[in-house]
């Protein structure tokens, strides 16, 4: 019975905190985040390290990227919820990003490790 008023649940908790947060909170909420994760880099590496078995070597520079591509989509935000949309990504060799904007709910993102 838990298992099926979750989603029910995050999807009424999404409905109240998009329509009592403006979009300048959340981009502050993200900022404190990705602050919380710069200084905690050296422990959140180390445990990466102790429970997926990847070098340590890696995994701060996994974490710096996860920090920087953060501040990246919160500052392009404000752009992808406008009006077009979509927001082609910063230039990087052997990439070609773009963000488009499809609303379908609540959703979890899962950053990729390279293992």
């Amino acid at each position: 019975a838990d298992l099926e008023r979750i989603p029910k649940t995050a999807q009424e908790a999404f409905r109240a905190f998009s329509q009592s947060t403006t979009l300048k909170q959340r981009q502050e909420i993200v900022a404190r985040t990705l602050e919380i994760l710069e200084k905690r880099k050296d422990v959140l590496a180390r445990e990466i390290t102790e429970q997926m078995g990847r070098p340590i070597s890696y995994t701060p520079t996994e974490i710096t990227t996860a920090i920087k591509r953060g501040h990246y989509l919160n500052s392009i935000s404000e752009e992808i919820l406008g009006e077009k949309g979509i927001v082609h990504g910063m230039p990087e060799k052997r990439f070609r990003r773009f963000i488009k904007r499809q609303p379908v709910g609540v959703v979890l993102i899962i950053f990729a490790w390279n293992v």
